[in-house]
């Protein structure tokens, strides 16, 4: 991290992929800050993007490291109107008028965050660049062993004492009771169930066929669907 001195590392994925998960157990194996690397240009640490790759991420130097989380989209949408009920999320856009799960899917979700984030290509093309993925599932399952893969892909002897301590100061049963302090305080509300599959309980019938035929592409590209 030294070969720049406001050197970071780039969490890329989509929201409520476990970004900010991510993020606070790097934060504490590097006892680096958090950064909001698309305006904290002189400051290094390990921030967060949503963005799909453009020129405003590939041009930035002190870009040294990046990963791309992923995670099962339909659980991702489950997720995600869950956020969206909460005071958090609906105190930051007072325009958000969405109540039910069928006007918040069609309406705004696939209107605002599909668009934004270029989901159909958003992971493929990050991984076809040589971004390293790491997947929301398998962190969940086994967090110490992904951590260590992620660092040696990075090129970073990992410290196991380190990653053991990291990863227990941020199970999810201690986020979603005290929350975190990142670049902002983080809420425990933002912390969920960090559910795997739980979206067949959470979602309606008709919901899970959409997400299934609007983005089969990326469901098949990275295992969750077979054709």
């Amino acid at each position: 991290m030294n070969s720049h001195p406001a050197g970071k590392i780039i969490i890329i994925g989509i929201p409520k992929s476990g970004n900010v998960w991510l993020m606070s157990i790097l934060v504490d194996y590097f006892s680096l800050p958090a950064v909001e690397p698309m305006y904290d240009v002189t400051k290094p640490g390990i921030g967060i993007t949503h963005r799909p790759f453009d020129e405003h991420i590939g041009n930035r130097p002190d870009f040294l490291h990046g990963v791309c989380i992923i995670r099962d989209l339909r659980d991702v949408v489950a997720s995600y109107y869950a956020y969206a009920k909460t005071k958090r999320f609906r105190d930051k856009r007072p325009e958000f008028h969405y109540d039910d799960q069928e006007s918040f899917y069609f309406d705004w979700f696939l209107s605002r965050v599909v668009t934004a984030h270029e989901l159909q290509v958003h992971s493929e093309e990050y991984a076809s660049l040589g971004v390293p993925i790491i997947r929301f599932e398998k962190l969940r399952s086994s967090p110490e062993e992904e951590i260590k893969r992620l660092l040696l892909r990075w090129g970073f002897e990992p410290d196991a004492n380190r990653v053991e301590k990291a990863i227990s100061n941020n199970s999810l049963a201690k986020l979603k009771k005290s929350g975190k302090k990142l670049v902002n305080q983080i809420s425990p509300e933002h912390f969920r169930r960090g559910g795997v599959g739980t979206y067949k309980e959470e979602l309606s019938e008709s919901i899970i066929k959409d997400i299934e035929q609007r983005f089969a592409r990326p469901l098949i590209r990275w295992g969750y669907l077979h054709e």
